[in-house]
């Protein structure tokens, strides 16, 4: 079955508990929440297994990434005590495309309705798609009526022709159809694909920060992921194949010892950032081959930073990079929020500050109750907004029976900082 009838031919549920899954290069994570008495999100259930069979965001062995995928969502239910139908997919920015339109419309003698503003969308949805892309999200961003310019809600207005700046993210079918199939492999249905990159911004950032401009940088093991946020709307989302497991490589080339050591360096004594103690600091590192008996060779400190360091300033300057070349340094403001589980090395916010003149903070879930201290880490955010869109989709399924299609859900459900008032 193709993914389109699939999608065609799936319908969604209105829902109390929702689920998300982020499947990740070194992790899969699922959360489980419970809307309580108020309309709150309350995590009932979390779980994480070991990712294998993932490279890049793409599946390279369905049977293994089958079984990390089972173990964590049977986790998740054993947790939560409930069984689940249907999950809430992440994917990654490393298997998507961001892409920006200009669509107009010949409006004259009516007045701007819903029905202008959807036949815009679905003739933005209909170009992307027929190169060969499957839409994930379509963001309206615009609007130009004539001489007008930047309207944010043209219905009701009059004129003659209307224009929409359109952003929409898109993946390849085949590879959808690939998750697809390893999700019913694990007896669920896929309730919707959304961005990685959305989700964890959709967790960890404040009103004010979406509204102003704020940058945020997912930190996985394989990918680290850039998405910008301004003026309600995400902008912009791309891609670096750079991540914490490369500075784990770098580690364990550098000193000739064992993966499982050289991120256990990482983790205990790694920085990006240089201080006066590094070169009194005595570490003992183990060698590849050698036995558990053996002492092992000494370091310093500032040699493991050396090491680590460049890595971390190469994917900071890359992002940098990136986003002059795309000409959005100037709207994502100053702030600048890091999640994700590599965000967590020593210093790597304050580098980031410095390379990309940025004032930044760790980022962590923000908006969901019940969260234990598992669940806050920044490693689950983007499990966490996975959940809240799944709740703003519900909700507006809720509100809309009829586009209870699921090929309706993917679009972008109004501007994320009129969600976070209404809902947090």
């Amino acid at each position: 079955m193709s993914l389109f009838s699939f999608r065609k031919h799936r319908k969604l549920t209105v829902k109390d508990t929702i689920a998300g899954l982020d499947i990740g290069t070194s992790k899969v994570s699922c959360g489980i929440a419970r809307l309580d008495a108020s309309g709150k999100l309350r995590i009932i259930g979390y779980g994480h297994q070991a990712s294998r069979g993932l490279k890049a965001g793409m599946i390279i062995d369905m049977e293994a990434l089958t079984a990390s995928v089972v173990g964590a969502i049977h986790a998740a239910e054993e947790m939560a005590e409930e069984t689940l139908q249907e999950v809430f997919l992440g994917v990654s920015p490393a298997i998507t495309k961001s892409h920006s339109l200009r669509i107009e419309a010949n409006i004259s003698g009516h007045a701007i309705d819903a029905t202008d503003l959807k036949k815009i969308s679905a003739q933005a949805c209909h170009e992307v798609e027929r190169a060969g892309n499957h839409v994930i999200h379509m963001i309206p961003m615009a609007y130009d009526i004539d001489d007008a310019h930047d309207i944010k809600d043209p219905r009701g207005m009059f004129g003659e022709t209307l224009r929409s700046s359109i952003s929409l993210i898109s993946s390849q079918p085949s590879i959808l159809r690939n998750f697809v199939a390893c999700i019913e492999r694990c007896h669920l249905g896929v309730a919707g694909f959304v961005s990685s990159s959305y989700a964890s911004g959709l967790a960890t950032l404040v009103e004010d920060e979406v509204e102003l401009g704020t940058t945020v940088i997912d930190m996985g093991a394989g990918t680290t992921s850039i998405a910008v946020f301004h003026d309600s709307k995400l902008y912009y989302t791309d891609t670096i194949l750079v991540g914490g497991a490369h500075v784990t490589a770098d580690i364990a080339r550098g000193f000739s010892t064992p993966m499982i050591h050289a991120e256990r360096l990482k983790a205990l004594y790694g920085s990006a950032m240089v201080s006066s103690n590094d070169e009194r600091e005595k570490i003992v590192v183990p060698q590849i081959g050698e036995d558990e008996n053996h002492k092992g060779s000494q370091i310093t400190r500032g040699e493991l930073v050396r090491i680590v360091r460049p890595r971390i300033e190469e994917t900071f300057e890359l992002i940098r990079d990136r986003m002059k070349a795309a000409g959005v340094h100037k709207i994502a403001g100053k702030r600048l929020v890091i999640t994700g589980g590599a965000s967590q090395l020593a210093g790597a916010i304050q580098l980031a500050n410095l390379i990309l003149e940025k004032q930044g903070r760790l980022g962590k879930p923000l908006h969901l109750l019940g969260l234990e201290q598992g669940s806050r880490n920044p490693m689950f955010s983007a499990c966490a907004g996975l959940i809240m869109y799944g709740k703003n989709t519900y909700d507006s399924l809720r509100e809309h029976p009829e586009k209870q299609d699921q090929s309706n859900i993917n679009q972008f459900f109004g501007q994320i900082g009129s969600w976070l008032r209404e809902n947090l």
